[in-house]
């Protein structure tokens, strides 16, 4: 494991598509989806709205970013 956890998912993620025969991208988007909503779970009910909330927005954010929509506002720099 490294210092970034970003990295560290973004590597499982990698060794998971390397091992598949066959890639549905679909179904890893929706397993790390889920592991989102699990990760959103542990915290105080009082919190988890405004978690998803600030999970989907970083969601859009980040997706917006990396295709290239738009220019990059993230701290994130690899």
């Amino acid at each position: 494991m490294s210092e970034c956890l970003h990295c560290d998912i973004n590597e499982l993620a990698h060794q998971h598509l390397d091992r598949s025969g066959t890639i549905d991208l679909a179904d890893v988007a929706a397993r790390i989806a889920e592991s989102l909503v699990d990760l959103i779970l542990l915290a105080p009910e009082t919190q988890q709205a405004p978690m998803l909330a600030e999970a989907i927005a970083n969601l859009g954010q980040a997706f917006l970013e990396k295709s290239g929509a738009v220019q990059a506002e993230s701290d994130t720099t690899h």
